[in-house]
């Protein structure tokens, strides 16, 4: 198996049909399809069914296709940082963030260090923390800006700011600010504070109100704009909260809508940058390493 065939592979199955892959790979059939075969007979599975004008994947197909986009990814990211360090350039950065924090990173981060470094570039990955981690154990970003809670045990971390998280929403649903009474109001929250917000509730003996469990902190905001309930959201995303106050909706300054920090221990959320230990890290992400250690935790979203 080598990166040719990956690369055939890969083309037949986003093209839908080898036909149309020989042509977008300046081949002939014949030949496309024997290397398919002779992958197949390699790993002495079946990609492919056959039959059928459209190509369907076998389960060992899908498993090698998601294996295949890893491996010609970190290939071509490779080359990049292969040629930025012949160039003696300090090269690009790769780089995941979560959306609660990308602002935060956009708007106090990156113009200190951009000041310091102009000749580094990036490569941004925005998605949710389980992709973003994903992504750093399959060397596709070489550093990831997430937030707990995260099980990453085989990832060194660098606490950047300790966060309380926030309830946002339509006023109505602000008629009692008590913990317990908040918690009663229908929920919009991230996935992953699923058995966080359970727990909360039944210490409280209630029964939770979940509207709508989601990824993104811009889907809990727009939910919670919308009037269809409460949303938990980090502190760092009332960044996106003031770009919506500047509209005609003018938000929080015209009393529509309540923010509220949510004084409860169990409810803070800790923003991190994730690395691979013992891991070849290029020139400009040991600088991003080394300029964060050295910001405070305020500093970061403020």
């Amino acid at each position: 198996m080598d990166l040719k065939q990956l690369q055939y592979f890969v083309s037949v199955v986003q093209e839908g049909n080898i036909s149309k892959a020989a042509t977008k790979l300046n081949l002939t059939q014949p030949p496309l399809s024997t290397q398919l075969k002779c992958l197949e007979n390699e790993l002495s599975v079946t990609l492919f069914e056959r039959g059928s004008r459209k190509i369907e994947l076998t389960e060992e197909g899908k498993i090698l296709y998601a294996r295949a986009i890893s491996i010609l990814e970190l290939t071509e990211l490779s080359k990049k940082e292969l040629l930025d360090y012949t160039a003696g350039t300090l090269g690009t950065l790769h780089i995941g963030v979560v959306s609660s924090v990308v602002d935060s990173f956009l708007y106090n981060l990156m113009p200190d260090f951009h000041k310091q470094y102009k000749e580094i570039r990036y490569d941004l990955f925005e998605g949710n923390t389980y992709e973003q981690i994903q992504k750093l154990r399959n060397n596709l970003i070489e550093l990831a800006i997430v937030r707990t809670p995260f099980e990453a045990e085989d990832l060194s971390s660098l606490v950047l700011k300790k966060e309380s998280m926030m309830a946002f929403g339509h006023k109505n649903f602000f008629m009692q600010q008590d913990m317990k009474s908040l918690l009663e109001q229908p929920l919009i929250l991230y996935r992953r504070w699923e058995k966080i917000i359970y727990d909360l509730c039944y210490s409280y003996s209630i029964t939770p109100n979940i509207f709508c469990m989601n990824d993104d902190a811009r889907t809990t905001i727009s939910l919670a704009a919308a009037g269809y309930g409460i949303g938990i959201i980090p502190e760092s995303a009332g960044m996106i909260i003031s770009q919506r106050s500047s509209r005609k909706e003018h938000l929080i300054q015209d009393h529509l809508f309540t923010c509220l920090e949510l004084k409860e221990s169990r409810l803070e959320s800790d923003i991190c940058l994730l690395y691979k230990p013992n891991s070849y890290i290029s020139k400009a992400g040991e600088l991003f390493i080394q300029y964060l250690k050295g910001r405070t935790f305020h500093s970061i979203g403020k």
